[in-house]
């Protein structure tokens, strides 16, 4: 399994509750038709209580392979949905793993 984690710092100006609902809203439904996608999750970053936290969200997505992602990225949904994370983030960070779940 091959899985992206993607790190996001919200556009400047925009609340928490308007990047939130943004990013589950309108973009989730975006990146969720992108072919290959396998697994696709969401976490809100949760403000601490003395400072802004340095990312405000994380995407996670799985793909069966680097292939698949590639596939994925091109095609005219993964272009899409790249174009409008430019509309809610300032700043993305992407890691690239292949996951290991230990029980």
């Amino acid at each position: 399994m091959f899985k992206m984690i993607i790190l996001l710092v919200k556009k400047a100006g925009m609340d928490d509750q308007e990047f939130a609902t943004y990013f589950m809203g309108v973009h989730a439904i975006l990146a969720k038709k992108m072919p290959g996608l396998t697994k696709y999750v969401v976490n809100i970053v949760q403000k601490p209580p003395s400072r802004e936290p340095d990312f405000h969200g994380v995407a996670e997505l799985w793909f069966e392979d680097r292939a698949s992602m590639k596939k994925a990225f091109t095609s005219p949904e993964g272009e899409a949905t790249q174009r409008d994370t430019k509309e809610f983030t300032s700043k993305v960070l992407t890691l690239f793993a292949d996951e290991h779940e230990i029980n």
